[in-house]
């Protein structure tokens, strides 16, 4: 995971709201920060995910700033879902929205994360992995008949 509990803590929800929100289990809340990354992924296919992400072997090989602020706001989002319901979650709806359109912006080539280097082109396939997904065509040839 590129963000721990304690960096969640330090900019995002106060200690005590996790614990209560989890009640005091660390294993519930490294579940939502999997999910938010999970999330991201989902829209970042065209950047290189196990230099971002790393896996359970590997650590990412860069460290994104950015990356990092729109997973902790997820987690912290999906750890506010499971407060109790009259909890307000206006705010941070909000913000999550915005981070999902910077998401959608991102995969669709309007907006870059800078530190995160594309896929590396696979030769054996006709499509370049790291480019935006454009295709090109034509129609076939007309045979008019008068």
């Amino acid at each position: 995971m590129i963000i721990t509990i304690q960096e969640l803590q330090q900019t995002e929800l106060y200690p005590e709201v996790i614990d209560a929100i989890s009640r005091s289990s660390e294993d519930a809340v490294n579940l939502q920060i999997m999910a938010a990354e999970s999330f991201c992924k989902s829209y970042l296919f065209k950047y290189d995910l196990l230099a971002a992400f790393g896996n359970e072997t590997t650590p990412p090989s860069v460290d994104s700033p950015m990356l990092k602020k729109i997973v902790k706001t997820i987690a912290a989002y999906y750890l506010l879902r499971m407060a109790n319901p009259n909890f307000n979650l206006e705010l941070y709806q909000i913000e999550y929205e915005a981070v999902v359109k910077l998401l959608e912006d991102i995969r669709d080539g309007n907006n870059n994360i800078t530190e995160l280097p594309y896929k590396t082109d696979n030769p054996a396939t006709p499509e370049i992995e790291g480019e935006l997904n454009t295709s090109w065509s034509s129609n076939p040839k007309r045979k008019n008949h008068f």
